[in-house]
């Protein structure tokens, strides 16, 4: 018995997340022909714990604050859950990141929930990016204080 082919909002979704896990990290032109015109992102968490988290961004804002704040390396897209009916694919995802003014480092696991929309040539494309992700090593490590914390030398009360 053969497996059922993955839908076209799957594939779109294994797409983007094949660009993104690159090393080294793509160009924001390859990251961008996954992306309606108009698509934007927002990544969860309260604003004034780094740049890109808790505001409604322009993709190409997102992806550049980004860049500019952290690396990463061994990402990998582990579950994709398609809901065809809303146009919705989640992703679930691991990955070592690194806040590059520190290099202090973490692994995670975080949540995309991808929101397609067709565009004029008929493919689909993403038209909002949430990301769900540990925002709270992300601040650690932006300040300089995650491997302490790691390394339970400082302990957080």
């Amino acid at each position: 018995m053969s497996l059922p082919s993955p839908s076209p909002l799957q594939t779109a979704a294994k797409a983007l997340c094949d660009t993104l896990s690159q090393s080294p990290p793509p160009s924001l032109p390859a990251i961008l022909q996954h992306f309606a015109e108009t698509a934007t992102a927002h990544e969860h968490g309260l604003p004034q714990l780094t740049p890109f988290l808790g505001r409604e961004l322009p993709i190409p804002d997102y992806f550049t604050i980004l860049a500019d704040s952290l690396s990463f390396r061994n990402m990998q897209f582990k579950e994709y859950i398609v809901d065809e009916a809303s146009g919705k694919v989640f992703v679930r995802g691991t990955g070592r990141f690194i806040w590059t003014a520190t290099g202090e480092a973490w692994d995670e696991c975080f949540v995309y929930l991808l929101d397609f929309i067709k565009d004029a040539g008929g493919m689909w494309k993403v038209g909002r990016y949430q990301v769900w992700a540990d925002s709270g090593a992300a601040y650690l490590a932006r300040i300089g204080r995650l491997k302490r914390v790691q390394d339970g030398e400082e302990e957080l009360v």
